[in-house]
């Protein structure tokens, strides 16, 4: 038996809600400078300055990669492998977010490490189901072979 259109309720794709708590969390550690406990020198400050905007920007890239994969209604080969691609770029910029994030903790003193443990956590979990994804994908591409 089907539910009608309008009583279903909105179905919320776990990738781009996971993103959006990852977006969320490293945005307040930003707000709060990264959880450092003292006054940084000039180079810190500069440096911070930096991965703030690096992390910024990998966010972006990641939510961006994901929607246009998901945007991708896939008929053939070719749109399939384009949203391969995304799904492919979508996790080497996690990938990278969380090197950011390690550089930031390897060059600053004074830092409180147990922050990052959500973050780091948030992002493994995200790769976990970016992966999914392209795994279900494969039943796709079978499809469009036959």
């Amino acid at each position: 038996m089907t539910v009608p259109k309008s009583k279903r309720n909105k179905s919320r794709f776990e990738v781009f809600h996971n993103m959006q708590a990852v977006q969320k969390e490293l945005i307040l550690y930003l707000m709060d400078d990264f959880g450092i406990t003292r006054n940084t020198n000039l180079g810190e400050a500069q440096f911070l300055d930096l991965k703030f905007q690096r992390v910024i920007n990998l966010c972006s890239d990641i939510v961006g990669d994901l929607h246009r994969a998901n945007d991708l209604f896939v008929t053939n080969m070719m749109e399939y492998g384009q949203r391969r691609l995304y799904q492919d770029k979508a996790i080497a910029n996690c990938d990278v977010l969380k090197q950011e994030l390690q550089s930031v903790i390897d060059v600053i003193s004074g830092l409180n490490i147990n922050k990052y443990k959500i973050s780091i956590k948030l992002i493994d979990k995200e790769l976990v189901l970016i992966k999914s994804w392209r795994k279900a994908d494969i039943r796709l591409k079978k499809k469009l072979n036959e």
